[in-house]
């Protein structure tokens, strides 16, 4: 079909070859451990972690106050952006739908299943739709998806039902959520300042950087590999 059609990339990541499929996929991959690891506090941890530790307060310098203050909320959007795609991609890897469907189109049923935030099976979808070839704009659309393409939301991606499949560390979901509903509320939090144990919080970050990196990492090297074994 691609060799006479144009198909959306978006789109080519359900029903391209193989080695189209898993190397959009690990495009999406490395999008994420680029983002993951451009994390001001990440990148910058070591010594964000010598300033906060230390009593004297001018060496509260340049760092302490951006992780602090200035780059927090740059942060939260960094990291719900690695792992939406980063979740997302594991979700196309696994054989299910991302993109929200259009319930116009014979899937009021499906479209509710998938409001409600459950799984939507790519095998299951393709039963209510199919694709349109359009020999005028030498077009490949595939029907039933919004038409906007939109995806479904970082949120349920989180939930019990979307972590069976993804499967990250629990902890660090707990974590996400937490980072997902401050990045949402858009306003300034105390997360990074005020009164709090500094080695709790200093080990909170820990695990929240080194899992975050170590994770989206090992499915890039996993992906990597794939893609160089395709025919």
């Amino acid at each position: 079909m691609k060799d006479h059609f144009e198909i959306d990339e978006e789109i080519e990541l359900y029903y391209g070859n193989k080695f189209s499929k898993t190397r959009l996929l690990w495009e999406l991959i490395a999008n994420a451990d680029r983002v993951i690891n451009n994390v001001y506090i990440f990148k910058n941890f070591d010594e964000y972690c010598r300033q906060l530790n230390s009593d004297q307060q001018e060496d509260k310098l340049e760092i302490y106050w951006n992780a602090s203050y200035y780059e927090k909320l740059i942060d939260f959007i960094k990291i719900v952006v690695a792992f939406e795609t980063f979740n997302k991609a594991l979700l196309i890897k696994n054989g299910f739908l991302i993109h929200k469907i259009d319930n116009s189109f014979s899937n009021k049923e499906l479209q509710r299943r998938q409001f409600k935030g459950i799984p939507i099976k790519i095998d299951e979808f393709y039963l209510n739709n199919y694709t349109s070839l359009d020999i005028s704009t030498q077009k490949a659309v595939l029907n039933g998806l919004t038409k906007n393409l939109s995806t479904i939301n970082f949120s349920h991606t989180l939930n019990d039902d979307y972590q069976s499949i993804i499967k990250l560390d629990k902890t660090l979901v707990y974590h996400l959520k937490e980072i997902n509903m401050k990045r949402n509320r858009l306003h300034f939090y105390s997360d990074f300042k005020g009164a709090y144990n500094v080695q709790d919080h200093i080990g909170k970050w820990k695990y929240i950087k080194e899992t975050s990196v170590k994770t989206i990492r090992n499915e890039l090297i996993k992906i990597y590999e794939e893609l160089k074994n395709c025919d």
